[in-house]
């Protein structure tokens, strides 16, 4: 209030409204990294002061829309959020594709805004689909065996020979064996190739996951596709036919279910051959 001495006396009163830009309260307010058990509930929790008082709300670090169940009761309908507003973010039922980092953000038109960074992680077990159980090729050839595999935390994964009467053999990179796979998120794909594919080659395969939470595995069976040449008819050609190669459909071994098919990288020889039961190819002479 400014105020002169006179008679009467005059004064002024005027208001002086400090804006302070948002900041984010650590602590117990405001979630750390939080792991939880799929199927379980989830919370997290983010408080902001500021003056005018900060607006809240959270979304994927990823791009990728806030997915949250429509019923807090924890029903089968879902609902897409590119921004969810609000200090707390609620997950009932939580899946595993809801894991990921979310960002918590404050603003009040006071720049900057701030952010903070908070990861969900969703453990499970592991869960493993072979998407050709059943697969043949000629001799000589190089044979791809692949699998998918789900889970979190992080897994062992390897591959064994089944031995009639003896332990499994595991298989491991080197001259007659490649191995390797490639992980996005918490989904691995891994890659068998079997070199120079001979009759000792022949038998059932597995891949094996593992984690802290569980053990899965998913059974390949390889065979040979025989090769024949024979004479047709007077017309005196050469037929060569491919009999075999029948490709099974996939199954999923594991913890749980909840696996949404497979995408791998090119084919091999033997995935094409086994499309098929009988492939004629003439040659004129």
């Amino acid at each position: 209030m400014c105020q002169i001495n006179t008679s009467p006396m005059i004064s002024e009163l005027g208001c002086l409204d400090i804006h302070v830009p948002p900041d984010i309260v650590y602590g117990g307010d405001t979630s750390a990294d939080l792991a939880v058990a799929e199927g379980d509930n989830a919370t997290l929790s983010c408080r902001a002061t500021g003056h005018p008082p900060p607006r809240v709300s959270w979304r994927r670090e990823d791009g990728e829309p806030i997915v949250i169940r429509a019923s807090t009761a924890g029903g089968s309908t879902f609902e897409k959020h590119d921004h969810y507003n609000g200090s707390l973010l609620h997950f009932y039922r939580v899946e595993r594709r809801q894991m990921g980092a979310y960002l918590c953000i404050a603003s009040n038109d006071v720049p900057p805004a701030v952010s903070k960074r908070v990861t969900l992680a969703v453990n499970f077990a592991p869960v493993v689909k072979a998407p050709n159980q059943l697969l043949g090729a000629p001799l000589g050839t190089d044979v791809q065996l692949e699998c998918y595999v789900e889970a979190f935390p992080n897994t062992i994964n390897y591959w064994v020979k089944n031995q009639r009467g003896t332990e499994d053999e595991m298989l491991l990179e080197g001259p007659k064996y490649s191995v390797r796979e490639e992980r996005t998120g918490y989904t691995v794909l891994m890659w068998l190739l079997i070199k120079k594919f001979t009759d000792r080659d022949v038998g059932s395969y597995k891949c094996v996951s593992t984690n802290s939470l569980g053990k899965a595995d998913g059974t390949l069976r390889l065979y040979e596709i025989k090769i024949g040449f024979d004479k047709v008819g007077s017309r005196g050609k050469d037929h060569v036919s491919i009999i075999g190669g029948l490709a099974e459909a996939a199954q999923s071994s594991g913890a749980s279910s909840g696996v949404d098919g497979f995408s791998g990288s090119g084919s091999s020889l033997s995935h094409i051959l086994s499309m098929f039961f009988f492939i004629p190819i003439l040659w004129p002479r």
